[in-house]
């Protein structure tokens, strides 16, 4: 099976199904993937989250520590501004159902890894027993942010415990004085 090269996102909230779904090139003309986000999966990358926006970013990098959370959370908050190629769709509820705009029969995803080189992201969907990505997908710096923003929001909506701001648990870090 070819990988396929995600262009464009689309993310649905299901509260049936209790799970994000995020489609690839949904209204794009490449061939269209639908992955289920998991509670597990998308709690594991949020909290991953903040570390690597601040490994990754030029300018927090070069900052003092005590100031990288909130400059993180300044640029996060700037790339959620562009709206590149990264739509939401309106929450599913259970009189809603399962509708979707998608035909691609969604995939429970099972890993998703992230590389950085050059302030380019490369994302790499795995599904279950499958050692090889199944897609990929090229982000820019606020196409990552934007994207993350997202799967945020979809926690939220779905209520499953994650802070009101995505960096608020790195901000609000206790400062111990000795």
């Amino acid at each position: 099976m070819p990988v396929i090269r995600i262009e464009a996102f689309t993310f649905e909230y299901n509260e049936l199904q209790d799970r994000i779904r995020l489609t690839g090139n949904l209204y794009a003309e490449a061939q269209e993937i639908s992955f289920w986000f998991t509670r597990r999966l998308a709690l594991r990358l949020l909290d991953a989250a903040v570390e690597l926006v601040k490994k990754t970013s030029p300018s927090i990098v070069t900052l003092p520590e005590e100031h990288q959370s909130a400059m993180a959370l300044f640029e996060h908050q700037s790339a959620q501004l562009d709206t590149d190629n990264i739509t939401e769709s309106p929450l599913q509820t259970k009189e809603g159902g399962d509708r979707s705009n998608s035909d691609a029969e969604p995939k429970i995803l099972r890993r998703l890894d992230i590389s950085c080189k050059d302030q380019t992201y490369q994302l790499s969907f795995f599904l279950s027993g499958s050692g090889e990505a199944v897609a990929v997908s090229k982000l820019s710096y606020s196409q990552l942010h934007q994207l993350l923003s997202l799967i945020h929001r979809g926690a939220l909506a779905l209520d499953w415990g994650v802070e009101n701001s995505l960096f608020a648990s790195a901000r609000e870090t206790p400062i111990t004085l000795q």
